[in-house]
């Protein structure tokens, strides 16, 4: 069986074209042919992605399979569409325009595109997919292929004899430092705990910037509030970002937006509790191994969370037991079985 993919974009960090490797290689695991391509392709990625030009039309079979990542708003892949042959579309989610056109224009445009973009995608594919069920739901179905997540790549957590790590609580946060995912929120919240709770307190944000600008902004209000008490970074290596991870005694996600929310699996992974607001894909992801705001806690509420997580032994050790069996439920097995169900569905 031949399945070829074909993305929006390709580049050496991004989640998606990742996702998309990590599929090439249970293809071959399979003994399945097929290309990858994209219709823009950072040069950083090398030769794993050809252009879109490659596929052509006269060179594959009608029982070729096709599998559409979708992420971005792609006019040039309209023509993917008119290929006769079957087609699995992938909705990795697009963040609502709204989030951005205060802070980069341009990336709302592209948001807001994609998003009007996303049924025609999805009308001309055999089988429409969501990475969660909440992304399956935008595209008027109920099928769901998860992210392929595997916590062997992610480094040891911490020993299970000492699992909180020593020294002032350390409150982590993972995720693009964009504006949807409320970076600003989170450090008001870590804040009020520092004031109310853990003076010596500190609050880790790890995530590339939007741009500079926004970078500049969360950087001044980090000071203001809290100086000398929040470091935010970027460009971690797969050892530093698992350190990071093994200091944490908390991880707080404020988003107002996740389609899936990989970080979660990666806290649960290394132990970490979870204290996240009730959004998007986040529930189905975190299930009962997170604590969750209400639709109305506000970050008062995220504060007092913190300080409760920190502070209670029974509940953390409930939380990791919860989490273990999360991550169990997202082993790459089960996924790559559910990928393979639907891609041999659509075999000619």
């Amino acid at each position: 069986m031949n399945v070829h993919q074909v993305l929006s974009g390709a580049g050496p960090y991004d989640a998606v074209t990742m996702q998309a490797l990590a599929f090439r290689d249970l293809f071959g695991q399979w003994g399945w042919g097929g290309r990858d391509v994209a219709a823009e392709i950072d040069p950083r990625i090398g030769d794993r992605i050809a252009p879109l030009r490659a596929l052509r039309a006269g060179a594959m079979r009608p029982d070729e399979v096709l599998l559409v990542h979708y992420s971005a708003y792609a006019p040039k892949l309209r023509a993917v569409l008119e290929l006769p042959q079957r087609k699995l579309l992938i909705s990795h989610n697009i963040t609502p325009a709204r989030w951005f056109w205060d802070h980069d224009p341009q990336a709302a445009v592209v948001c807001a595109l994609g998003r009007k973009q996303l049924p025609e995608f999805a009308a001309a594919a055999d089988v429409a997919a969501g990475v969660s069920l909440y992304n399956a739901r935008e595209l008027g179905s109920d099928t769901v292929i998860p992210i392929l997540f595997d916590p062997a790549g992610l480094g040891a957590p911490r020993d299970a004899g000492r699992p909180d790590p020593p020294g002032p609580p350390t409150i982590l946060f993972v995720g693009r430092l964009a504006p949807h995912k409320r970076q600003d929120a989170v450090i008001r919240a870590f804040e009020l705990y520092r004031r109310r709770h853990a003076p010596d307190a500190r609050l880790v944000l790890v995530g590339a910037p939007i741009n500079w600008a926004y970078d500049a902004a969360m950087r001044e209000l980090a000071e203001e509030l809290s100086p000398g008490r929040v470091t935010i970074e970027s460009g971690l290596t797969r050892e530093q970002l698992a350190e990071r991870w093994r200091s944490a005694h908390a991880f707080l996600c404020l988003s107002e937006h996740e389609g899936f929310c990989i970080p979660l699996l990666e806290a649960f992974h290394f132990g970490v509790p979870v204290i996240a607001r009730p959004i998007g894909g986040v529930p189905e992801v975190a299930g009962d191994a997170a604590l969750l705001l209400g639709s109305q806690d506000d970050e008062s509420v995220a504060a007092e969370l913190l300080a409760l997580v920190v502070g209670d032994g029974e509940l953390r050790a409930a939380l990791r037991e919860r989490g273990a069996a999360r991550v169990a439920a997202y082993a790459p097995r089960q996924t790559a079985q559910t990928l393979r169900e639907a891609l041999e569905s659509l075999r000619g």
